[in-house]
């Protein structure tokens, strides 16, 4: 069956019903637990550098904008236990790109089974029969995206088979605080002024990182609840956040927001503050305000007693901003890969997964 055709979902929920021994229904809040465990068991097993935490999942479950109702399924075995999750997270806030994620997982132990076959299956239909049913003429491109360690060779094979195509590859990198002394002065640049997070310039910020970011792979911008999400997250750190302003007009023309994604320390075995956006206006660019902002956090992060400093990357990155962090210390420690399906508004839908393959995948 065409996963966009208008009865997929519903067939797509039928063979979920039809693993043996395998009960569905939609996550509830009370599940949240067990699923954030059954989520580090499988980033664990699959040396993922992106881990899902218990707050995690109770911010998404929590957030006026999601519907864990609707976007998820929990399997679980006849002795009660989760095996598996169906996560089609469709954001309904954003409409120039209707983005849907796929953040299904199968417990590893039950791998080869045909669990995953169907989940991806079912993700894939639920966000396509979304799109269909809620479209509005001034609407984007629907994107549909996995996300998955680039040696997760069983999950990136069914995405593959399933008309996801390998669009991006993310390194994550890190380095190590042991040469910064947290009570030396900031670094300096002419013309700019570095400070902390200062949360009365809320909406300038947002606006201000949304258009710094318009010319990077995969942006849209966010709507005023997405922003105050992203900066009311149990990860954010004000105090480790810094802010770049030019002198003359007092206006933003740089940041660093920093993060502690503490669900990920006691698996890589150090603490790690993590610089989640770096954001320098176009206009100001090329006056080392990102190596500034960088040094800073570092600054603060040792201050704070961490041992590294930790960032993310583009590998296509046109603005060299990888040889930019290399430079500063920063060296790779793991890589994820995006796998993505497109639908562009002007063409006609098309099936991304015909079952081209009988085998029972992941």
């Amino acid at each position: 069956m065409l996963l966009d055709d208008p009865h997929a979902e519903r067939q797509c929920r039928d063979d979920l019903d039809a693993l043996p021994g395998l009960t569905w229904r939609p996550l509830g809040r009370d599940d949240l637990p067990e699923v954030a465990a059954l989520y580090a068991e499988c980033e664990t097993y699959d040396a993922n550098p992106e881990r899902q935490s218990l707050a995690d999942l109770e911010e998404y479950w929590d957030s006026p904008r999601s519907r864990p109702d609707e976007d998820t399924l929990l399997g679980r075995d006849e002795a009660g236990a989760a095996v598996a999750v169906a996560w089609s997270g469709c954001n309904r806030a954003v409409t120039e790109r209707r983005g849907v994620h796929l953040g299904g997982a199968v417990r590893p132990d039950r791998r080869g089974q045909g669990i995953g076959r169907a989940v991806l299956r079912w993700q894939l239909a639920h966000g396509l029969a979304w799109d269909a049913a809620s479209r509005e003429d001034d609407y984007g491109p629907l994107v549909l995206r996995l996300y998955a360690p680039t040696g997760q060779d069983d999950v990136r094979d069914l995405a593959t088979r399933h008309g996801l195509v390998v669009e991006r590859f993310f390194f994550e990198l890190s380095r190590r605080l042991d040469d910064i002394d947290p009570g030396t002065s900031g670094p300096v640049v002419p013309g700019v002024r570095l400070v902390g997070w200062d949360p009365t310039r809320g909406p300038e910020l947002h606006r201000f990182v949304d258009l710094a970011f318009r010319d990077h792979w995969g942006h849209v911008d966010r709507t005023e609840e997405m922003w105050a999400e992203h900066v009311g997250s149990h990860a954010f750190r004000a105090d480790w956040s810094v802010l770049a302003l030019d002198e003359e007009t007092g206006a933003v023309v740089g940041s660093a927001i920093n993060c502690a994604w503490e669900q990920d320390w006691a698996v890589q075995g150090y603490t790690e503050g993590y610089t989640d956006e770096l954001a320098v206006a176009a206009s100001h660019r090329g006056r080392r305000i990102g190596s500034a902002l960088l040094a800073e956090s570092m600054r603060r992060f040792a201050a704070a007693g961490l041992d590294a400093a930790g960032l993310g990357v583009d590998a296509d990155n046109a603005s060299g901003a990888l040889h930019l962090y290399e430079a500063l210390g920063y060296r790779p420690t793991a890589a994820t890969c995006v796998h993505e399906l497109t639908r562009p508004i002007s063409q006609p839908a098309t099936s991304p997964a015909r079952d081209r393959d009988a085998s029972p995948g992941r």
